[in-house]
C-alpha cells in the first residue's frame, strides 16, 4: 500500500472512529432491545447463559461476543456501546479491502470513506446490538466471495464459508441471505467459466469446503428450532406497509434514518410534515436517494458479472425479509437487511464514479458525500446526536427524583421490573407491580392463552376498548392498589409514551372507524387502554401529586389524601 493511500486510510478511519465516539453516552441508557442482549451476555454462568440465549429470537454468536466483551472490560453503558464501535471502525478498513479487490485503491477509498460517515452505519455503532458486527462480517463475506472467483486459492473459498458460517451464527435472518450469496458463487462458477478449462476444475474442486458452512447450521439447528417455536417470531407492534421499502431505501442512501423503529403511512407526510414542505428532507432525503439510486443503476448497466451475481443475491434476500414481513413474521426494518448493506456501498461508489462525463462523477460524489456531512455535524437528529428515548434509565431518573416513598407502589407498564434492575439500586425497595407485554393477557383481558389474545385479540376485544370507563381496567386498579393504600400512601404509574398513546376520546373514535381500527397496533390499544382506564380511576379516588417526563417516558404520582 503507498504511503499517499495509507494516509488517506488512516485519516478516514480516525474520523469513522471520533464521529462514533461523539455523543456515544447516552444519558437515557439501554432501551429494551439493548438492554435485553445485556441481560442475556450478564448471565453468571453458562447454563444460564445458554438458556437465555436460547429464549431469544437469535442465533448465539453476538451474545458470545458480548458476553467476552464484558469479561474483559465492564457493563457499563459506554463500555457496551464501545462493543459496537470496535467493529463498525474495523468495516472502515474491510469496506477498502472490498473496493479495492473489486477495482481497485480509489474504489477501495470510497467505499471506506462513505463506510465511515454513513448515518446507518454511525447509528448502529453506538447501540450495543449485532448490527456493527453483522456488517463487518458481511463486508468480509463480500470480500472474500470476490477472490473466490479470482483467484485459485483455497483460503478464499475457506474464508468464504467461514464468513457465511459466522454470519449465520449472528443473526437468524443470515441464514437466508449466506444461502442465497453461497448459490451465486456456484452459479457464477458453472455459468461464467469454461467447464473444460483447468481454471474451472479447481475452482470446482474448492466447492467442497462448504462443509464449514454445514457444519454450523447443523450446531445451529436447536437454536432454531426454539426460535421457530418462539413467539418473538412474529412481531405485533407494526403492520407491514410499502412505504416501509422506500425508507429502507432512504435510510441505505441518506443521512435521515427513517425507518429505526417505525415508518409514518405515507411517505407522502415526510415531504409535507404536518402540512407543511419539508425542505429538509427534501434536501438531505430525497436528493441523496436520487443520486444513490442513480448511482446504484449506473452500477448494473455496466454489466460487471461479479457485481450483478452479488447484487441478484442481495436482492433475492431483501425480496425474502419483505414476504416475510408481508406475512406478519417480522417488521420490515432497515436493520433487518444490514447484510446487503456492504454491496450497496459498493455498487453505489462503483456507480456514481462510472458516468462517462468525469465532472459528472465527481459533481455527484462530492455532492452526496458533502450532503451527509453536513447533516452530520449540523442537524440535531443526525445519527451520533440521535437519543434513545426509550431507554430504562430515564425511568429509574423519574423514581429517584419523584415524591415516592419506598414502600409505595409503582405500576410498570409495558415492560416488567427486571428490565429496570440494571439501573435501580439494591436498596430500592418500591412496592412494583408490573403489567407488561407478555402478561397484560391475564390482568385486562382474564385470559391465560397469551396467544390467543395476540392472534385475535382486535376481533375479540374490539367492545372492550370502546368501554370508557372499562370496568376490568378500573376494578384491578381499584383491588390491586387503591384499596391496600393508607392515608398519605401514593403509587405512581410509569408510562411508555410510544405506545400508550392513544387519548380515551380518539380511541373511541378509532374503534367506530374499521379502516383506522385496522391500522392501528393490537399492543397500542392494549396499552393506551390501560393508561387511560387506570388514570381515570387514580383521579376518582386520589390526589393528583405530580406528572413528570423523560424521553418516551411519563411517571404519573397519585396520593391517598382520605
Amino acid at each position: 500500500m503507498k504511503k499517499d493511500t495509507l494516509f488517506k486510510l488512516f485519516i478516514i478511519i480516525l474520523f469513522s472512529f471520533l464521529i462514533r465516539v461523539w455523543f456515544l453516552d447516552k444519558p437515557e441508557g439501554l432501551y429494551f432491545d439493548e438492554y435485553f442482549g445485556w441481560m442475556i451476555a450478564s448471565k453468571p454462568t453458562i447454563s444460564e447463559f445458554f438458556k437465555a440465549v436460547m429464549q431469544n429470537c437469535h442465533t448465539p454468536l453476538y451474545y458470545v461476543y458480548l458476553k467476552f466483551w464484558i469479561f474483559l472490560f465492564s457493563d457499563s453503558d459506554l463500555s457496551l456501546r464501545f462493543s459496537s464501535v470496535l467493529p463498525s471502525v474495523l468495516s472502515v478498513f474491510t469496506m477498502y479491502l472490498l473496493g479495492k479487490e473489486f477495482k481497485d485503491k480509489n474504489l477501495g477509498i470510497l467505499c471506506a470513506l462513505f463506510t465511515a460517515i454513513s448515518s446507518f452505519c454511525i447509528y448502529f455503532a453506538q447501540e450495543v446490538r449485532l448490527y456493527s458486527l453483522l456488517f463487518l462480517v458481511s463486508s468480509l463475506a463480500f470480500y472474500y466471495f470476490i477472490r473466490s472467483v479470482k483467484t485459485n486459492k483455497k483460503s478464499d473459498f475457506i474464508l468464504f464459508f467461514v464468513a457465511n458460517a459466522v454470519l449465520c451464527s449472528i443473526h437468524t435472518l443470515g441464514i437466508i441471505f449466506s444461502v442465497f450469496l453461497i448459490l451465486f458463487l456456484f452459479a457464477y462458477l458453472f455459468i461464467c467459466f469454461d467447464k473444460n478449462s483447468d481454471k474451472f476444475k479447481k475452482l470446482i474442486s474448492k466447492i467442497r469446503y462448504i462443509y464449514l458452512f454445514t457444519f454450523v447450521i447443523i450446531i445451529l439447528i436447536p437454536f432454531l428450532y426454539n426460535i421457530a417455536l418462539s413467539k418473538n417470531l412474529s412481531q405485533f407492534w407494526a403492520d407491514f406497509s410499502y412505504v416501509k421499502i422506500i425508507c429502507v431505501s432512504v435510510d441505505y442512501f441518506s443521512p435521515i434514518q427513517t425507518n429505526i423503529i417505525n415508518t409514518l403511512d405515507n411517505f407522502y407526510e415526510y415531504i409535507y410534515l404536518n402540512g407543511k414542505f419539508n425542505y429538509s428532507f427534501v434536501f438531505f432525503g430525497l436528493l441523496p436517494l436520487i443520486i444513490g439510486t442513480a448511482g446504484i443503476i449506473r452500477a448494473v448497466i455496466d454489466k460487471n458479472k461479479v457485481l450483478n451475481y452479488i447484487l441478484a443475491a442481495c436482492f433475492l434476500f431483501f425480496i425474502s425479509v419483505v414476504l416475510l414481513a408481508i406475512t406478519g413474521k417480522l417488521i420490515l426494518i432497515t436493520k433487518y437487511t444490514i447484510e446487503i448493506y456492504p454491496a450497496v456501498i459498493l455498487a453505489l461508489m462503483y456507480g456514481l464514479s462510472l458516468f462517462s462525463n468525469k465532472k459528472t462523477s465527481v459533481v455527484l460524489l462530492i455532492s452526496f458525500l458533502i450532503l451527509h456531512l453536513f447533516y452530520l455535524f449540523f442537524s440535531d437528529n443526525s445519527a451520533p446526536k440521535k437519543t434513545r428515548p426509550e431507554g430504562h434509565r430515564a425511568v429509574v431518573e423519574l423514581l429517584k427524583y419523584s415524591r415516592l416513598k419506598q414502600s409505595d407502589f409503582v405500576l410498570l407498564t409495558y415492560y416488567d421490573k427486571e428490565k429496570f434492575e440494571k439501573y435501580l439500586d439494591s436498596n430500592t425497595n418500591f412496592n412494583f407491580f408490573s403489567v407488561s407485554k407478555y402478561n397484560f393477557n391475564y390482568f385486562l383481558f382474564k385470559e391465560d392463552d397469551y396467544n390467543k389474545v395476540i392472534r385475535e385479540g382486535k376481533k375479540l376485544y374490539k367492545d372492550y376498548f370502546r368501554e370508557y370507563p372499562n370496568q376490568i381496567i378500573c376494578d384491578f386498579i381499584k383491588y390491586q392498589f387503591i384499596y391496600n393504600m393508607n392515608k398519605g400512601d401514593r403509587i405512581g404509574i410509569v408510562v411508555l409514551d410510544s405506545v400508550s398513546f392513544i387519548r380515551y376520546d380518539s380511541l373511541e373514535r378509532i374503534v367506530n372507524d374499521d379502516i383506522e381500527y385496522n391500522k392501528i397496533p393490537f399492543i397500542f390499544l392494549v396499552f393506551s387502554s390501560l393508561k387511560n382506564n387506570a388514570l381515570y380511576t387514580c383521579k376518582k379516588t386520589l390526589k393528583l401529586d405530580t406528572i413528570t417526563h423523560a424521553g418516551q417516558w411519563t411517571l404519573y404520582v397519585y396520593e391517598k389524601v382520605d
